[in-house]
């Protein structure tokens, strides 16, 4: 249920992929991956994360989920809770590490 970077960049081009930051707001804001929203998931409960998640983007989406990169595993808690509550997602594990570090397009505080 992972997705490397290659296959990231590619979903990215359909309409009805939403890529999700599950980090808190703060980090988001400094480094994020070029068109992802956030959605943290630290701190609450997975369906609760999960319902919130339907709730904003509804059920016909496909999602990518992802955190800072290893060895943070918030992005596959997202994932699975998302897959439980019957909507279809994907976790990133490289993260905005591996992303950044790939030099694919970023936006943030933190890009010079």
């Amino acid at each position: 249920m992972a997705i490397t970077k290659e296959e990231l960049l590619e979903k990215m081009k359909e309409k009805n992929v939403v890529v999700l930051d599950v980090l808190p707001f703060a980090d988001y804001e400094k480094l994020r991956i070029k068109g992802s929203d956030s959605l943290p998931i630290i701190g609450i409960r997975p369906e609760v994360f999960a319902r919130a998640v339907e709730a904003k983007y509804g059920k016909d989406k496909f999602f990518v989920t992802y955190c800072s990169g290893f060895p943070c595993r918030h992005f596959m808690e997202a994932a699975d809770a998302l897959v439980k509550q019957g909507l279809q997602a994907q976790g990133y594990p490289g993260g905005i590490q591996e992303w950044a570090e790939s030099g694919l397009p970023v936006e943030g505080t933190q890009v010079k």
